[in-house]
């Protein structure tokens, strides 16, 4: 009887070590099924910081470029100012009548 015992508690025993085997084969599968995952993630992450780097930059050169524009425009509305400014001054010298004019008729 003990013999019978002893031998089922063998075949038990190698139950449970094929169990725990499996067990720790099943889990290291998943393991390194999740860190490719990880590492693909990973490389994911960086290739978005890098577009999102190129697109900061671009963002950056766009603002640049406006404010350039902007500083363009004034110039020339200023430019335009000043160039009317004067010609409305030699418009007001031109049509003035002369003192002559002015004796005769006046």
């Amino acid at each position: 009887m003990g013999q019978i015992f002893g031998i089922l508690g063998f075949f038990l025993s190698m139950l449970a070590i094929f169990f725990a085997s499996e067990i720790m084969r099943r889990s290291s599968d998943r393991q390194i099924k999740l860190e490719s995952a990880l590492f693909k993630a990973q490389i994911q992450i960086q290739e978005i910081e890098k577009k999102m780097g190129k697109v900061n930059r671009l963002a950056e050169d766009l603002r640049h470029q406006k404010k350039r524009q902007a500083e363009t425009i004034t110039a020339l509305a200023n430019k335009s100012e000043a160039v009317k400014e004067e010609t409305a001054k030699e418009e007001t010298a031109r049509f003035v009548p002369s003192e002559h004019k002015q004796a005769k008729t006046g």
